[in-house]
């Protein structure tokens, strides 16, 4: 079986759950699978076999017993993907950056390490740049495992010359670096590699790495990690562009992205799922390994958050080890729908209000029940005074580039603005009622129940929320909310966290000043007070 076979083989097994796989990865081998059917691109076999019989004449020296580093399905289908897939019409790699994402031990140092060994080799004038985020991480790890491929190549280092932290094969260079943007100033880097880019504090090195690849015609910039901690990332961040990616819901043909993880409802003590976020199970990460660190995680629950994101790929928000609502639910509720699209002719529309402080971000959602599944339209209110001062601005300035937040003027929040616009609102869809905080929000219902509309406050205590919370947390998981695509409503639905009393009631966590939940608050109220009518039927907690 060549290596092609080999790669749409894999691919195939991945979709019919021959292999465990989680939704990215599915998705990672559907795109692949119709990249080979596609009339845009065609499959370089002579490019993929060279890389890959590079990597084999290799040797992994980690076991007690030496042996060749022959790559696994998956690493060959990662490998096609990236150098086979090629466009018709510039014949270059489809692909200018990757992303890869799976758990420890997986192999990913050797598979990444032999490949900016290999560009070293073969590209002209090849400049190649590894870099990772700690000086451990760069020296003993990366640099090391360069070493000893290069000298297994070349003992005696008659081409391939081994210096500080860099190795260099006649003009070409290899460097190495620890998270040090600086170094990097004036290169024409033909590959890029950052190693566990959760560990980075911003997006500097990333930035300039993919920067100093302009000039060339086919770079690649190659990002491997695993999960991490920190939601607010910028890791996140990209990895969360990248399920876009594969969710289709956002565009960019020169992205690579594979993410090896569980899915939502698995449980890390289920073995079933256990090869989802470890391809190399059996081969470099071994069952019974994962066993002691699941019991370690079920006998000490302190240990349970460190064990899901080392050993299973799962990203945990650093202020807490619960995320309310997974990211594959968030992205799958997103939806083009707008308030005037003909599907909620005839129907009442609930509105939620979240208002805010003076100076800060107002949240506006009107929700539709048509069916059973729910529809929520979010409006975001904010004073064109915190759009360059808030500690947000940056997404904020943004979002209003693109209309995905209102801009209102002065520096205090505009409650006209958003009362005409729901009166603007109800003559396209008759709003039946407005449920609302009653904090900062007593002239604002006034002036709203002399327009008509019917107002009722909504209590933001646990004993009202948490029937809403559990209720939205059910239905978006049985995929019956649908959400306007907008990236501050993603964003806030990411920031919840839960206070859970003695009762097991659910609450929102509001400490945090920066990490905004306004629209999630919105469509809740929206969501409480129509379930607490009696006609609501609900599951019983």
């Amino acid at each position: 079986m060549n290596n092609l076979e080999v790669a749409i083989k894999y691919a195939n097994e991945v979709l019919k759950d021959i292999i465990p796989s989680c939704i990215y990865v599915k998705q990672a081998a559907q795109r692949f699978l119709n990249d080979l059917d596609s009339d845009t691109y065609y499959f370089d076999k002579e490019e993929v076999d060279k890389v890959i019989s590079f990597i084999n004449a290799l040797w992994l020296t980690e076991q007690v017993q030496p042996k060749h580093f022959i790559l696994e399905p998956w690493q060959t289908f990662i490998v096609a993907n990236i150098y086979g897939i090629c466009r018709i019409d510039s014949e270059l790699r489809k692909y200018r950056s990757a992303y890869i994402e799976l758990a420890r031990k997986n192999g990913k140092s050797q598979l990444v390490t032999a490949l900016a060994l290999y560009h070293t080799i073969f590209d002209v004038d090849a400049q190649v740049v590894v870099s990772a985020n700690s000086r451990e991480q760069a020296k003993n790890v990366d640099f090391k495992k360069l070493k000893q491929f290069a000298s297994q190549i070349d003992p005696k280092q008659k081409h391939l010359v081994h210096y500080y932290s860099s190795i260099k094969f006649k003009t070409n260079e290899l460097i190495v670096t620890a998270s040090d943007p600086k170094r990097l100033d004036g290169l024409n880097a033909s590959f890029c590699l950052i190693d566990e880019l959760h560990e980075a504090p911003d997006n500097k090195m990333y930035n300039v790495m993919k920067s100093s690849q302009g000039a060339r015609e086919e770079p690649l910039l190659m990002t491997i990690t695993t999960a991490g901690f920190d939601t607010e990332s910028f890791c996140y961040s990209l990895r969360t562009y990248c399920t876009e990616i594969l969710s289709g819901e956002k565009v960019d043909d020169s992205q690579f992205t594979i993410i090896y993880t569980i899915d939502p409802e698995d449980e890390i003590d289920n073995k079933d799922v256990w090869l989802k976020a470890n391809p190399n199970l059996d081969v470099s990460v071994y069952r019974n390994f994962l066993e002691a660190e699941v019991n370690k995680a079920i006998n000490n629950e302190s240990e349970r958050s460190g064990v899901a994101v080392k050993n299973f790929n799962c990203w945990m928000k650093s202020n807490t080890a619960e995320i309310w609502i997974p990211e594959v639910y968030i992205n799958q509720s997103m939806s083009n729908i707008t308030f005037n699209d003909t599907i909620f002719n005839g129907y009442e529309c609930v509105v939620g209000v979240d208002l805010s402080s003076v100076s800060d971000i107002t949240a506006v959602s009107y929700m539709f029940d048509i069916n059973g599944v729910f529809y929520f339209i979010n409006d975001y209110y904010i004073p064109e005074y915190s759009i360059s001062t808030n500690f947000n601005r940056e997404m904020y300035k943004e979002a209003a580039q693109f209309k995905h937040i209102n801009i209102t003027e002065g520096n205090v929040v505009d409650y006209d603005n958003i009362l005409n616009d729901l009166k603007s609102r109800n003559e396209i869809h008759n709003i039946k009622s407005i449920y609302y905080d009653k904090y900062n929000s007593t002239q604002f219902a006034i002036n709203a129940t002399d327009a008509g509309f019917y107002m009722q406050q909504f209590s933001q205590l646990a004993g009202s929320l948490n029937k809403p919370l559990k209720e939205f947390e059910r239905l978006i998981k049985s995929n019956r909310i649908l959400i306007q695509r907008n990236p501050i409503s993603k964003w806030m639905l990411n920031n919840v966290v839960l206070k859970i009393n003695q009762m097991g009631n659910y609450s929102i966590d509001k400490s945090s000043k920066n990490k905004k939940i306004d629209g999630v608050a919105a469509m809740i109220d929206a969501l409480g007070g129509y379930i607490s009518s009696p006609n609501y039927s609900f599951n019983v907690w």
